[in-house]
């Protein structure tokens, strides 16, 4: 808990460091302060679905590369999957490390637990960032990724699949979408977690259509621990990383000017 609390107090900082150079770009005459956006995006991958509704406003943050804004925004997001493995979510089990270099660490296999169901279901509300270029007028790249929020869904069984689960254990388990999420980098991370890579044409003025990648996070907590390997291992958090392909349309709802 005192990492996330100092990882939280970190980003705050750099937000309100972030909000005088803002306003310092903000100066230039006739120069567009902020781009607010909502959007549409649908991802399809083997057995997967996922639909995304966000709003999203970007500001420049650079007066020599106009092009590149960061944002923030807020997205819902909800994600179908079919027969699809669930696996051992805690990086402490994962990973050897656990801080920004678990993302390059290689997955400890030997850790690894699973659980299944026929269909799961989550839904998650996270605030995410959101960093975007222009390279034509009519032609973005963007990328953005949930940081926070919370998730819901209903509760499903699993059957558990294992060759070192503990006995005296049911073989099947009830388990619901982790309530909160919070973005700490690859296996470090808690819950559910959409990121989206894309390029945007902009058809007309306000109406632009996205294609590219979707990366997942869904993410179940069991109703209780369960115990693998002569209780080596005891945990009730277990991910799905999906990757999809994705399509999908944004309004440009306003452009703010000096």
């Amino acid at each position: 808990m005192a990492t996330i609390r100092s990882i939280i107090g970190f980003l705050c900082t750099m937000l309100a460091c972030a909000t005088p150079a803002v306003d310092a770009i903000a100066q230039q005459g006739g120069t567009a302060l902020s781009r607010s956006n909502s959007s549409l995006m649908v991802s399809v991958g083997p057995g997967t679905a996922a639909a995304a509704l966000s709003w999203s406003t970007a500001y420049p943050i650079m007066r020599k590369l106009p092009g590149l804004k960061v944002g923030y925004g807020v997205r819902f997001t909800s994600f179908v999957a079919a027969n699809k493995f669930y696996t051992t979510a805690p990086a402490r089990f994962t990973s050897p490390v656990q801080n920004l270099g678990t993302i390059f660490s290689e997955t400890i296999e030997a850790n690894i637990d699973t659980i299944t169901t026929a269909t799961s279901f989550t839904n998650s509300v996270n605030l995410a960032i959101y960093i975007e270029y222009a390279v034509t007028p009519r032609l973005d790249a963007g990328f953005n990724i949930d940081a926070g929020g919370f998730s819901f869904g209903p509760r499903k069984q699993f059957n558990v699949i294992s060759s070192v689960f503990d006995a005296n254990q049911s073989p099947v388990q009830t388990g619901a979408p982790t309530r909160f999420n919070l973005l700490l980098t690859s296996d470090n991370d808690i819950g559910s977690l959409n990121s989206e890579f894309y390029a945007r044409y902009w058809l007309k003025e306000h109406v632009g259509m996205s294609a590219g990648l979707t990366f997942l996070f869904s993410e179940y907590r069991l109703n209780k621990d369960l115990s693998f390997d002569n209780g080596r291992i005891i945990n009730d958090r277990y991910r799905y990383k999906a990757a999809m392909l994705l399509i999908g349309f944004t309004y440009k709802m306003f452009n703010k000017f000096n």
